[in-house]
């Protein structure tokens, strides 16, 4: 057209300067734009400005912007959009602001962009008054509006609001569907993200890749995989598996779930893991207690060039503290700084002070508290109390306790590891003073519960339960192993009881939820099944004992998941080397 001579209109203009994302580019049409007397025309300027905020171009932006002699809300608010871009939100918000004391008539755009601003911020109050705002304007059932009122609340973490916020919509989309889900996911309430993503697929409505990373998400706090594999087949189907993020938490989801073979897999079919990915894969293996696999796969990504980042060395050195890898733990410590470009945090710190502690060197242990560059945290004493408890220390197990009850003393576990401190140590007396404090302060130890799936279909069990229809049926194979293990020269009682010598305390044993579910998927599973059993609480001694023993007279693997980590009982052994 330049070369026949034809002359150029706006329109064709604004159409080029809508595709354009080179700013080179985009610079030669705005001057040629200037040199043809093609500016000082609102919908021209305006389409320049906004070609200089998708390149990225702020500065260039905010001058189109000054020297407009007239300015629509598609300025306004394309101007407000290269501010969140560079995370300039405070500016945005006061372009909003200008807009209102200017009486300018807003959109649902101008409320979504305002409204992403304060949930970059976490401004509450800015946040409630555009609500406000856009109530008064009946703009408020919007699905653009509605939206990015519902993502600030759910960043503000007003859970209430962003409910209320959501039942406003008149037609929510994926997106909509997508924040609720992320935010009920935030606060914990897992069962609701499932309750909600169940009623999505019955419906057949549109969803998207951030419904599927947060389904994930949730199955794997709640140990799903029943659910976590029909979505993650249901995602591969929609072609919904986000690359990198979905995958990711698709890894995490089967480590957490028992399947760390699926993890693997999932891991292995991405083209090029980035740091997320890989951190997955290595905290998956530690998790289940490979060390020298989450060491290995550390080195893997190392050569591939990824650059490991502080989550990355907490998942490094959970391996190493249930394996004992001391040496290599302290050197990774040393070197994280220097070798990685990581600064080490509290929480790196903790994480050594734990590997002191389980390994028995308490006194090492301390000393890394007193001379560590952080405050001890919680965390700190808590690691320390366990690994004195675990080591009988009495002296320093007191002083861990104190300091973590100065911090926390809403800790319950701090109680109880107290408890288990005095009562190993034979000080009834101090023991009972500790249960009277829990009684004083209304605290009382969390029930421990198991489950298993079987089916398709979890049963759960708590200390002593006998309301499952098949009670009389798990209790008889108990006795059954009960037996058993009591012909067994291999297994001793824990020092626990040997210590207390209290024959109700062997008796309530077999009462324990994990042998429960245990005996329940022994009747209940073909027997050349795997077992997967899943507690809200660390496992005891005598229970890791039950499994090794279950797992050498049945020839069946059972996998059992803790608090703390996964244990794998195969011929009468568990992966964890009774560390753990």
């Amino acid at each position: 057209m330049e070369v026949s001579s034809i002359r150029s209109k706006p329109t064709i203009f604004i159409g080029l300067l809508r595709s354009i994302v080179d700013l080179d580019l985009g610079k030669q049409l705005h001057s040629h734009a200037i040199k043809t007397g093609l500016t000082n025309n609102v919908s021209m300027d305006t389409a320049i400005l906004n070609m200089y905020v998708k390149c990225g171009c702020l500065e260039n932006a905010e001058l189109m912007f000054d020297r407009m002699l007239e300015k629509n809300a598609v300025a306004w608010t394309g101007l407000m959009v290269g501010c969140t871009q560079l995370e300039k939100q405070q500016d945005a918000l006061k372009l909003f602001a200008i807009m209102a004391k200017e009486g300018f008539q807003f959109d649902e755009f101008v409320f979504s962009i305002t409204l992403k601003a304060c949930a970059g911020l976490e401004d509450l109050e800015m946040g409630r008054q555009v609500h406000g705002y856009a109530v008064k304007l009946g703009l408020e059932d919007n699905v653009s509006v509605g939206t990015p009122l519902v993502d600030f609340y759910v960043k503000c973490r007003v859970m209430e609001s962003a409910r209320r916020a959501f039942a406003r919509i008149s037609e929510p989309n994926d997106v909509s569907w997508s924040a609720i889900i992320s935010g009920y996911s935030q606060i914990g309430e897992f069962g609701e993200c499932i309750k909600i993503f169940k009623s999505l697929r019955s419906k057949d409505v549109v969803l998207n890749s951030f419904i599927y990373t947060n389904i994930f998400q949730a199955c794997s706090a709640i140990a799903d995989s029943c659910l976590g594999t029909q979505a993650h087949g249901d995602a591969i189907k929609r072609g919904l598996v986000s690359y990198l993020c979905g995958e990711s938490a698709m890894i995490t989801m089967y480590a957490k779930c028992g399947k760390l073979d699926y993890a693997y897999r999932a891991f292995e079919s991405i083209d090029k893991p980035d740091s997320v990915a890989w951190t997955a894969i290595i905290a998956g293996c530690a998790y289940h207690g490979n060390a020298s696999k989450a060491l290995s796969l550390f080195k893997r990504m190392l050569a591939s060039g990824a650059r490991p980042n502080a989550v990355t060395f907490v998942a490094v050195f959970n391996a190493c503290s249930h394996s004992g890898l001391i040496s290599e733990a302290k050197q990774f410590l040393k070197t994280m700084s220097s070798k990685y470009g990581v600064d080490p945090t509290i929480d790196h710190y903790d994480c050594m002070i734990d590997i002191y502690s389980r390994a028995g060197q308490l006194d090492e242990a301390f000393v890394l508290i007193k001379t560590m560059p952080f405050e001890p945290d919680a965390m700190s004493w808590k690691s320390l109390l366990g690994g004195c408890s675990i080591h009988r220390n009495f002296e320093l197990g007191k002083v861990a306790a104190e300091k973590l009850l100065e911090l926390d003393p809403q800790d319950t576990a701090a109680y109880i590891l107290l408890f288990n401190l005095h009562a190993s140590s034979g000080n009834w007396q101090e023991a009972a003073d500790v249960r009277k404090l829990m009684a004083e302060r209304d605290l009382r130890k969390e029930v421990s519960c198991s489950w298993i799936t079987v089916e398709g279909k979890v049963h759960r069990f708590v200390v002593g339960d006998r309301h499952h229809p098949q009670t009389q049926e798990i209790y008889s194979k108990l006795k059954e192993l009960k037996y058993s293990r009591s012909s067994s020269q291999d297994v001793v009682l824990s020092e626990e009881d040997v210590l207390h010598n209290l024959p109700e305390r062997k008796a309530q044993l077999l009462d324990h939820s994990e042998r429960l579910a245990i005996a329940f998927g022994l009747i209940s599973t073909p027997c050349n099944a795997s077992i997967v059993v899943f507690k809200n609480l660390r496992a005891c001694k005598d229970c890791h004992e039950f499994a090794k023993h279950v797992s050498m007279v049945t020839g069946r693997e059972l996998v059992i998941r803790d608090s703390n980590r996964f244990h794998h009982f195969r011929s009468g052994e568990c992966s964890c080397c009774n560390y753990w």
